[in-house]
């Protein structure tokens, strides 16, 4: 995931492949009993039943509909439950090729590499998705932090997120800055797990501090005081979002989902109906923007107040049920994810974009690895070898009365 778009998605959609011509996919059916499982099916259904109203089914409406496959990836890995797979050893994969990377960045900061299209994003390209990935490593290499008790290990540890830190400081996502500095108290309350508000507030100046010494963060934070000061000292009628203007276009964006949701709010615009009616609502000159660069003005901009309940449903679940286990690896990794991209989805359209949506369907469907789901579907799984053992033996008369959990 760490050095690209392509390699991940063509191997998912292998494993998919695998998935469901194996007969994997008939273990679906189990998920029914698992509330996990639930708030993934609006994000299955609703950008088809989308195409049926919006305005351009043909392009971004298709375009935005097929990316529901990615959901498939969801359903695979929740059908393996990683049984055989520590989930460790995965986010280790992960924190590996994402360390791997960011060397290939300094690099490039250093000059001795190219840089890929003017960015020291390393192997990849890009700094959106990146950006999201450092944060979350940066969380989930604070919670191994503070598990290790050898010194070598923290040491190790915190070499490398310093190395992560680094990475994001020296590439030009503004919304992963932002999106760091909002999350950077949760990083010192999981690296200490005693420690007082005063700390966590003089940790955040340390970090403020630190990430100003970079010119690409300089640069960006200028270029956003300028833009912020063009909507302060510019007409009224033409400020924030009034009209479109290149001076931060995402107030153009939100302000407009906002007005095509309070035209549309039951079922909004429809799947990819958004860059369309928005130009219709608004300026017909403007450039054509897909969507308003934000998780929750898409749901209610496309599918009105269905959106919102889908959102909230999906994000609700997860954030409730990776907080349950945040003491354990997966639990945290679920948590942190997340966060991760609720917090920067106020900024990007993380449910859309290709990085993000993936991160997003994996951690999903990882959940049924927690050991509440997995203590469910292992009572499902002995109350049906049970009963199907009593049926065969023509003695269904004896079959057990099935665990309290089951009903």
């Amino acid at each position: 995931m760490p050095v690209g778009t392509s390699p991940p998605i063509i191997l998912g959609i292998l494993g998919a492949l695998s998935w469901f011509l194996s007969g994997m996919a008939l273990r679906v059916k189990s998920f029914f009993r698992q509330s996990w499982f639930w708030p993934v099916l609006p994000f299955l259904i609703l950008p088809w039943i989308g195409l049926l109203y919006t305005e351009v089914p043909v392009s971004f409406g298709i375009e935005f509909a097929g990316k529901t496959y990615y959901w498939l990836f969801c359903l695979a890995v929740a059908s393996l439950a990683l049984k055989n797979v520590q989930t460790r050893w995965l986010i280790n994969a992960f924190l590996l090729g994402l360390a791997v990377n960011a060397c290939a960045g300094v690099l490039q900061f250093a000059g001795v590499m190219a840089p890929k299209q003017g960015w020291f994003s390393g192997l990849t390209r890009g700094y959106n998705t990146l950006t999201v990935y450092l944060v979350l490593a940066i969380l989930m290499c604070a919670f191994y932090f503070r598990e290790a008790e050898e010194a070598r290990k923290r040491i190790g540890l915190a070499c490398l997120m310093l190395l992560y830190f680094f990475h994001l400081i020296i590439m030009e996502g503004r919304t992963g800055y932002l999106t760091f500095i909002l999350l950077s108290p949760l990083v010192v309350k999981t690296l200490f797990k005693k420690v007082s508000p005063w700390v966590i507030g003089l940790a955040l100046i340390i970090i403020l501090g630190a990430m100003s010494f970079s010119p690409i963060v300089k640069k960006r934070l200028d270029l956003t005081l300028d833009q912020l000061e063009y909507h302060m000292t510019v007409d009224p009628g033409k400020a924030w979002g009034r009209e479109y203007t290149e001076n931060q276009d995402r107030f153009y964006m939100w302000s407009g989902a906002i007005q095509l949701f309070l035209e549309n709010p039951i079922v909004g615009v429809g799947t990819g109906g958004y860059p369309v009616a928005l130009r219709k609502a608004r300026d017909p000159n403007a450039p054509l923007i897909p969507h308003p660069h934000n998780n929750i003005f898409y749901m209610a901009a496309s599918y009105g107040i269905l959106g919102l309940i889908a959102i909230a449903w999906l994000f609700g679940e997860v954030l409730k049920n990776g907080w349950k286990e945040r003491h354990t690896v997966t639990g945290h990794l679920v948590l942190c994810s997340a966060l991760v991209l609720f917090t920067n989805g106020l900024f990007n359209t993380t449910i859309l974009d290709a990085g993000t949506l993936l991160l997003l369907a994996l951690v999903v469907g990882m959940q049924r690895t927690l050991p509440k789901f997995s203590e469910q579907t292992r009572i499902h799984h002995r109350a049906t070898e049970e009963d199907t053992f009593c049926r065969l033996s023509g003695d269904a008369d004896k079959r057990k009365e099935p665990p309290m959990d089951l009903r």
